[in-house]
């Protein structure tokens, strides 16, 4: 079946990937102090990164309009019979439910696919879409693989500070103080039943909190060889790749994707932040 996958520029997919699978990306919205930029195409992940460290108000982000995701879609369906959406999890944005009312508007050519997962977590179920896809599946037997492998993913994210949390209105100042004068690290999950970020581990110490994260992959007690492991970090390549160095000494998974955290999931984790789907 003659198919595209889409989907939208939260999920930190390497631009090689994106042209290799002529993936299509409906970009998001970030507006800093006022000022309003199209994600990946008026802001890099870079440029998000230094904006956000001299602001003292936390980024906003909004989803694609209706109109961008139409366009793609129809732009789209000049070329390929069907579309398959991939998108950020529900609970998190509204971009999954914009996407469904297009596709409403459209008809039986779009597909739509809540991944309940974010970054690389929708990522990598986009690749595996592309992947199916050119088995030469059909779109039941894509979403039926597709849903199995989304229920299979796992995320934890190691958190540098709390500091966004706080401009959020989520931690109060007296707790950001108390773990940072501890140095606690928290580490959070996607929870696979409905998609909502909550806190698994509080932990002292960047090392023990990294070490928590690898032992958790191992206790999944799969064999990696035959599976990716994507990582994104939010400005902080170097911890990442110290990551990565005892991820494939103790783990050898088949791949590590790795890229840098967008602004949609970089707002919330802060710099710092290192995002691991397994």
């Amino acid at each position: 079946m003659n198919i595209r996958i889409i989907t939208d520029s939260s999920c930190d997919l390497p631009q090689h990937i994106l042209d290799e699978y002529n993936i299509g990306v409906a970009p998001l919205h970030i507006m800093i102090d006022e000022e309003n930029y199209v994600d990946g195409i008026e802001i890099s992940h870079e440029e998000y990164y230094q904006k956000c460290a001299v602001t003292k108000n936390l980024p906003k982000t909004s989803q694609p309009s209706p109109g961008d995701i139409f366009n793609l879609i129809q732009e789209s369906l000049k070329e390929y019979k069907h579309v398959l959406s991939v998108n950020l999890s529900s609970v998190l944005s509204g971009t999954y439910q914009t996407v469904t009312m297009v596709k409403n508007s459209i008809g039986e050519a779009v597909t739509t696919f809540d991944t309940r997962n974010g970054s690389l977590g929708v990522g990598m179920q986009v690749l595996k879409a592309c992947e199916l896809m050119k088995k030469g599946l059909s779109i039941p037997e894509i979403i039926k693989e597709l849903t199995e492998y989304r229920d299979s993913l796992d995320v934890l994210v190691y958190l540098e500070t709390l500091e966004n949390a706080v401009k959020g209105g989520r931690v109060s100042k007296v707790q950001y103080f108390a773990a940072s004068m501890l140095n606690v690290k928290p580490l959070v999950f996607i929870d696979k039943e409905d998609g909502y970020v909550k806190v698994k581990e509080k932990i002292r110490g960047e090392k023990k909190a990294l070490r928590y994260i690898i032992n958790a992959i191992k206790e999944k007690n799969i064999d990696f060889s035959n599976r990716v492991i994507g990582v994104t970090h939010a400005d902080c390549l170097d911890r990442a790749n110290e990551f990565i160095r005892v991820l494939k000494e103790e783990i050898q998974p088949k791949e590590i994707l790795l890229h840098s955290m967008g602004p949609v999931i970089g707002t919330y984790a802060g710099a710092g932040a290192v995002y691991v789907c397994f």
